[in-house]
């Protein structure tokens, strides 16, 4: 099998099981003989920020000079950013290798009368196979949604870390705070530790479920918080502050090289799961603490580009993830008339994004996502107010918002991590 042909074998799986639940992916890991217990795992869930926090606590394990494998989804571009080792995406050759003894697993499981695993199963597999064969010490996994019925929820981890909780999957997690929180909390296991930022409902449901599982709960505010934060021309400077530590510790500054209120949480959430981590590995220090968090890259996640006009992409695709990101707008660019590149997928709540994203003097340029649960541009006008236009793609669309923009505007592309990557292909292209 090569890497078409390992593509290929995905796009033919179902996107979601007949039967939700953990048998299959339990079945498909015996197969294959159990990877996901090689080597040590961080499992990271959280309505936002998950992908931040899971970036930034696989640089900390990096800077420490150990070997750290990293799982997240969506990708931008390739199938090949979901899995990476020491900062290096798999290799389309061993994505293709990884594919084959999956694809061999899964016919196994099949003949014994089970259904067929879904994609998401076959790459959280791929992930888990390909971090043994890569020998890491530590494998950074984040949930791909919710927590408790996830196929990344066959770990046992050193730390769980529950970013936050907010109104996103409704379709699947369920219609309150409470409910989205139960699938979140789905992730804490009996006498691991646990780390949040939740607030309020959120929190209380995690309290609920840490309680009964044994599990120490280290949250937001309590247990470690943002003594205060100062922006910089490429991120911020945050102090930190940790319970529990010798006095010298106690407080601390972080670099953070990202922008936004919310971007210090999850350098916050991710240095108090890497805290935990040290006191279990000795290995890791707050040398590494500090120099990982630094380093972070995390691409689309207000991710500035310089052309006649500011253009920033961001993967902002549900109302807490547009709140923070208005915010971060109006702190970086304030009074700044927005050019928005935006599209949507049907169970998103489009209108409060859009409420959130979207004022006066503003304009919207609709594009489809490249998956069938796309909202059509016309769909997304029909919630807009003011100046708007339907676009056939995202190069097109940033092709007139940038060549369309005053000096003083900004072009915003955002409301889907699908659209980063044909918007990272126009703007790389036009640098060439």
């Amino acid at each position: 099998m090569n890497y078409q042909e390992s593509l290929t074998y995905l796009g033919g799986a179902a996107h979601f099981g007949i039967r939700p639940g953990l048998e299959r992916i339990r079945a498909l890991l015996e197969k294959l003989d159990h990877p996901e217990n090689a080597y040590r795992i961080i499992h990271v869930t959280g309505t936002n920020g998950k992908g931040s926090v899971t970036a930034m606590a696989a640089s900390v394990l990096q800077a420490a000079g150990l070997s750290v494998g990293r799982y997240t989804s969506p990708h931008l571009i390739s199938y090949t950013e979901r899995i990476s080792v020491d900062g290096t995406d798999i290799p389309e050759e061993d994505f293709a290798l990884a594919a084959d003894a999956v694809r061999k697993a899964a016919a196994g499981i099949q003949e014994d009368g089970m259904e067929a695993p879904t994609e998401f199963e076959l790459l959280t597999a791929m992930g888990f196979w390909y971090f043994r064969h890569k020998k890491v010490d530590y494998a950074v996994v984040e949930v791909g949604m919710g927590g408790l019925l996830d196929s990344t929820n066959v770990v046992m981890p050193v730390v769980s870390v529950i970013t936050n909780v907010a109104m996103d999957h409704m379709k699947y997690c369920g219609s309150t705070l409470e409910e989205i929180a139960h699938h979140k909390a789905g992730i804490i296991k009996k006498g691991i530790p646990v780390v949040t930022a939740a607030q309020r409902e959120g929190l209380k449901e995690i309290q609920k479920e840490a309680h009964h599982r044994e599990s120490r709960l280290y949250f937001y505010g309590r247990d470690f918080s943002i003594d205060s934060r100062t922006r910089s021309a490429s991120g911020q400077i945050v102090t930190l502050k940790r319970k529990d530590m010798p006095k010298e510790l106690e407080k601390g500054m972080l670099y953070v090289p990202f922008f936004g209120a919310y971007q210090a949480v999850n350098a916050a959430v991710a240095a108090m799961a890497m805290t935990l981590v040290m006191k279990q590995d000795d290995r890791i220090g707050e040398d590494a603490l500090r120099e990982g968090i630094a380093r972070t890259q995390w691409p689309g996640r207000f991710e500035v580009h310089e052309d006649r006009v500011p253009v920033i992409l961001d993967g902002a695709h549900n109302p807490a993830g547009a709140e923070a990101l208005s915010e971060t707008l109006a702190e970086q660019y304030p009074d700044r008339r927005k050019r928005i590149v935006f599209a949507s997928l049907q169970d998103k709540d489009t209108d409060t994004v859009l409420s959130f994203l979207v004022h006066p003097g503003d304009v919207v340029l609709a594009v489809p996502a490249p998956t069938p649960r796309s909202r059509t541009p016309e769909e997304i006008l029909e919630k807009v107010t003011g100046d708007k236009k339907a676009e056939p793609d995202v190069a097109q669309a940033l092709q007139d918002a940038v060549e369309g923009a005053a000096p003083e505007d900004i072009v915003v592309v955002c409301g889907s991590l699908y659209i980063l990557g044909d918007a990272m292909k126009w703007l790389n292209h036009r640098k060439n």
